[in-house]
């Protein structure tokens, strides 16, 4: 206990870099591989929101992915209210838009999001399934 007292503030500037450092990673989703997506797809509950334009999205999916373009996202919102308790993966067309639409759906109270890493571009470069 005297160890404490006596360092508190050192203890606070540690607890208070740590969390600093952690803010991104819990603010946002997490980045997982196209093989971490496919076995959280294969076990089910999942919503795949695809976040790419129209043009995009017509040019090749993810399958049963919900097409949500991240310019109306925000006003999309309570037509995703039903997937709250799921897990979400997000993709993008190279997955550096994600960010902002975890962001978004976080804000929200959605918990569980995923973000493709490498979007569209790696899944389908790895030649995974698509769907038109």
């Amino acid at each position: 206990m005297n160890f404490i007292r006596d360092n508190i503030i050192l203890i606070g500037a540690v607890l208070y870099c740590i969390g600093a450092l952690a803010w991104p990673y819990i603010r946002k989703g997490a980045k997982i591989t196209n093989s971490q997506a496919t076995k959280i797809i294969n076990k089910g509950k999942t919503t795949i929101i695809d976040i790419r334009d129209q043009k995009q999205y017509q040019t090749g999916h993810i399958l049963n992915a919900v097409h949500v373009p991240l310019s109306s996202l925000q006003e999309r919102i309570p037509k995703l209210e039903k997937f709250k308790g799921q897990s979400i993966i997000i993709v993008d067309e190279s997955g550096k838009e994600s960010d902002k639409a975890a962001s978004i759906l976080k804000k929200e109270g959605f918990s569980q999001i995923n973000i493709l890493r490498g979007g569209m571009s790696s899944w389908m470069s790895e030649g995974l399934p698509v769907t038109k």
